[in-house]
């Protein structure tokens, strides 16, 4: 996984920067919010975190996508 900043932008004492992370098969933009960060160590935490969290969205999405032939639709089963 890499990242790059495309933009920040602040709301009060909330922090949002505007992220693209590029995985091995997919690459997406994200605003990660960061609530009243105090250094910039917190932000790339932050930031990597989030990351972290969308790769296992990615992989979730292609393994339930593989489940979807098995389930047997309109078919009767006994409890």
């Amino acid at each position: 996984m890499t990242y790059k900043i495309l933009s920040t932008r602040q709301v009060g004492e909330t922090l949002f920067t505007n992220v693209e992370y590029t995985f091995p098969t997919k690459t997406i933009t994200v605003e990660v919010a960061h609530f009243m960060p105090d250094t910039t160590q917190d932000i790339t935490t932050n930031i990597i975190n989030r990351g972290v969290s969308e790769l296992t969205k990615i992989t979730y999405e292609a393994a339930i996508a593989a489940l979807i032939p098995s389930i047997l639709i309109n078919e009767i089963n006994n409890l």
